[in-house]
């Protein structure tokens, strides 16, 4: 028994969740700017950093004629590039459909088509999985708002944005499609109170703060990945080791340098 899940704390602990999920990183750019949020094999964030690159991306995507309620499939691996489009995303109150690179051809495909996607976005340079659906979509690759090569696929015009609750905390943070073991994959709609308040109280369970440091191995486009690691570890103000896959070589030596 936790008591992290009495109602008293559970009314406690919404009552102090953000709004939606890109507003996880405003404290601390505010409290912390220069304490490291994001690191990878390529170099590293801190949280103002990071927010920088979510305000660039957010005005890329609307160069990119993206709009609220407009579903955007990102075909990626875990980088601090799709963090980013994430929470850009978010922060326009579009749909970020997070699609994992490493899926088929033929579960990418069905997906694409089965949300109706205004973009497909792809984290081109770090996964080479995703260069390879990006070339088959036909993407056009873009030095994207500082977050290095990242393809986009061609606008459909024919999509209608869909409705923005009026209450944030109830709009769509995520879109994210089961296996499809038991048939066609099926899309699940996650609120950002859902995801929120999942990050919060894995958070809580594990007494995260700003002094923990996290190896993030779990794809962060299926839902424990996305809620547990990447917005347990933002929301606590610790800083999050990112892998596309897990290494034990990698591995050792990411823990050895952290150290």
């Amino acid at each position: 028994m936790m008591p992290e899940t009495t109602p008293v704390s559970v009314a406690a602990l919404l009552a102090n969740l953000p709004q939606r999920i890109c507003d996880v990183i405003k404290p601390w750019c505010d409290r912390m700017p220069e304490q490291p949020a994001l690191v990878e094999a390529s170099g590293a964030w801190t949280y103002r950093q990071l927010a920088t690159a979510v305000a660039d991306t957010q005005c890329w995507l609307l160069d990119a004629s993206v709009r609220p309620g407009d579903r955007v499939m990102i075909v990626c691996e875990n980088s601090r590039a799709s963090v980013a489009i994430l929470l850009a995303l978010a922060a326009l109150d579009a749909w970020p459909v997070l699609v994992n690179a490493r899926l088929s051809v033929r579960e990418v495909d069905e997906i694409r088509e089965h949300c109706g996607a205004r973009r497909v976005i792809y984290t081109t340079s770090v996964s080479a999985q995703a260069r390879e659906h990006a070339k088959r979509h036909s993407a056009v690759i873009q030095d994207a708002a500082g977050l290095g090569p990242i393809a986009i696929g061609p606008l459909n015009q024919a999509v209608e944005p869909e409705p923005v609750a009026v209450d944030a905390a109830q709009r769509i943070a995520a879109l994210i499609y089961t296996s499809g073991t038991t048939g066609l994959p099926k899309g699940v709609m996650l609120t950002h109170r859902n995801l929120l308040f999942v990050a919060a109280v894995s958070a809580r369970i594990r007494s995260l703060n700003p002094e923990d440091r996290l190896y993030g191995v779990l794809p962060m486009s299926h839902a424990v990945g996305l809620s547990v690691v990447l917005l347990g570890s933002l929301l606590s103000g610790a800083t999050l080791y990112l892998a596309s896959r897990f290494d034990p070589v990698a591995t050792l030596a990411t823990m050895e340098k952290s150290d």
